[in-house]
């Protein structure tokens, strides 16, 4: 690697980690990390235990090597879906791009650098899908020494081909938008434009590989990789070099891979050095029109208004005006309706598995599994979008400001809240229309599903914001290091995913019915809520008078 550019990745790596310098932070920093890892086992052990199960299914009609077929396809789907919020928000929101462009470095070296780190951070993803399926395969199949050394460089050049597309697209997109005068609005409008790109190309994708497998009935011998793979066709390559370890054809698809990885980002590099610079020039750079108004209009924008409702109002025009906030907190309210979408275009002889599935929803007793599913699901949908548990590492260094205006750190708080509850109750109402349209659930049904859903939104919030007061991440350079960045988001997931996944278990084992479901969950999580808002009135004001930039 060239040395400009490992100093400039491990430069930006640092400032992107932002590690805090007090001892007590430090520890703190670790032990959080601690409790994430902690958390995630029971999660790892069920997975692995899942793979399993599906490993044993497949060899039965030798078709194992499916597996990982399907596992690098769709570990290369999720990191060029979610891929597309952070590159755009690494290559053109960082603050510092404006500072690196006027600096004696190469165009190539400042791509590559934050190619890199994007790549780093993406791992994470591939780690959470492809790493149990290499460590399952290969126990279950008893792979060598060799299987691992494939599976290691497989694993690292793995996120680079969704990487180089997400990074087209978005150089491509941001070197004409760039052009307009409304850069946020026109950057929105991109991220929007590539999520719209990205659900398309999985759509044709899937319906390509059902058309390819819809006359294959021969199963053995590994048939069936070749058509898994078609969702993200590298993936043949790599699939078939850890299948085919023992042998020289293992050797050639695992080299391969790498070669049409690294072939993929030369030419995100040629194509960079020349749309690159002219979409991010001037970036930071917004325009603003003057506008004269008339006292008569000036008198019906200045209503006086509550404070509580003024500050929630600031909450939500700042998370949609910032770019950065806006496509990973609001955006991602829409984002799971979509994923109940796509099944229907890929696969349009689908309705009729729905019909026998809606024809089980009506059935005695099934009724209060749909609504503990649904349950959930919004408790994990309340947590994703990360509003409340980021809401005060977004101040960043303007802290200091909310502890001199005169706003009660009760209202700061509550008003935080109830913006991530605003937004979690627009996504709910989203999917419970798509669920209602696909599912053809009844409105009552639904409609009682939604207001006990409250209760998951408001636990979802509670939870994030108290997470993020006692260890907000206020040292950030550029928005997204706030909320794409933030541990707390992740931890705040983890806990929402662990009382679902209690929740879920404790009202299946003892079998009860709707009515008895929604009793449940109303005392149960109307207590926790209670609970969490008497903590955040009683020692919320106290923890947030201690935050310190």
């Amino acid at each position: 690697m060239n040395k400009k550019l490992l100093i400039l990745t491990i430069a930006l790596m640092k400032n992107g980690f932002s590690f805090p310098k007090e001892k007590g932070k430090k520890i703190k920093q670790i032990l959080l990390f601690v409790v994430l890892a902690l958390s995630l086992l029971p999660m790892a052990y069920g997975i692995i235990s899942f793979l399993r199960s599906v490993y044993d299914g497949l060899a039965t009609v030798g078709e194992e090597g499916v597996l990982l077929s399907l596992g690098i396809a769709v570990s290369a789907f999720v990191i060029f879906f979610f891929g597309l919020f952070y590159t755009m928000n690494t290559f053109y929101f960082s603050d510092d791009v404006e500072n690196l462009l006027p600096l004696p470095i190469k165009s190539s070296h400042i791509l590559g650098a934050k190619f890199i780190i994007v790549t780093i951070f993406e791992y994470l993803t591939a780690c959470m899908i492809f790493l149990p399926i290499i460590i399952v395969y290969g126990v279950k199949s008893g792979g060598g020494l060799l299987y691992y050394v494939y599976a290691l460089l497989i694993f690292l050049t793995l996120p680079v081909i969704p990487i180089v597309l997400d990074s087209v697209i978005v150089m491509i997109i941001m070197r004409f938008t760039n052009l307009a005068k409304n850069k946020d609005a026109f950057r929105t409008l991109s991220a929007i434009i590539a999520i719209i790109f990205g659900v398309g190309v999985s759509i044709m994708s899937q319906r390509f590989v059902l058309n390819e497998g819809a006359g294959q009935t021969q199963l053995g011998n590994n048939s069936l990789v070749a058509i898994t793979s078609n969702i993200f066709p590298v993936s043949k390559l790599g699939a078939l070099g850890l299948i085919n370890y023992g042998n020289l054809s293992g050797l050639v698809y695992t080299g391969l891979f790498i070669i049409v990885s690294l072939l993929g980002f030369y030419l995100f590099l040629l194509l960079g050095n020349k749309l690159y610079y002219k979409g991010v020039t001037g970036v930071s750079v917004s325009s603003s029109n003057k506008k004269q108004i008339s006292s008569e209009e000036l008198s019906r924008k200045s209503i006086r208004s509550s404070v509580m409702k003024s500050y929630v109002l600031k909450e939500i025009r700042i998370l949609f005006r910032t770019p950065a906030y806006f496509i990973n907190c609001i955006l991602m309210n829409f984002i799971w309706p979509i994923f109940l979408i796509i099944p229907i275009f890929t696969q349009p002889n689908s309705m009729s598995g729905i019909g026998e599935m809606i024809g089980a929803m009506q059935k005695q007793g099934i009724s209060g599994m749909v609504f503990v599913a649904f349950f959930g699901v919004m408790l994990f949908i309340s947590s994703s979008n990360g509003i409340a548990a980021t809401s005060i590492s977004r101040e960043g260094e303007n802290i200091f400001f909310n502890k001199y205006i005169p706003v009660s750190y009760q209202t700061q708080i509550m008003a935080k809240v109830i913006a991530g509850v605003i937004m979690g109750v627009v996504g709910m109402l989203s999917i419970s229309i798509v669920a209602v349209i696909i599912f053809k659930l009844a409105l009552s049904l639904v409609a009682l599903i939604c207001v006990t859903s409250f209760l998951a939104i408001l636990f979802g919030n509670f939870v994030g914001i108290i997470i993020d007061l006692y260890n907000p991440k206020l040292h950030w350079d550029n928005e997204q290091k706030a909320v794409k960045n933030n541990l707390n988001l992740l931890l705040s997931m983890v806990i929402c995913i662990a009382f679902g996944g209690l929740t879920a278990f404790a009202m299946i084992k003892l079998n009860l019915n709707l009515i008895q479901v929604v009793v449940s969950l109303v005392a149960v999580y109307g207590l926790l809520d209670s609970l969490l808002y008497l903590f955040l009135k009683k020692i919320g004001s106290k923890i947030f008078s201690k935050i310190e930039y």
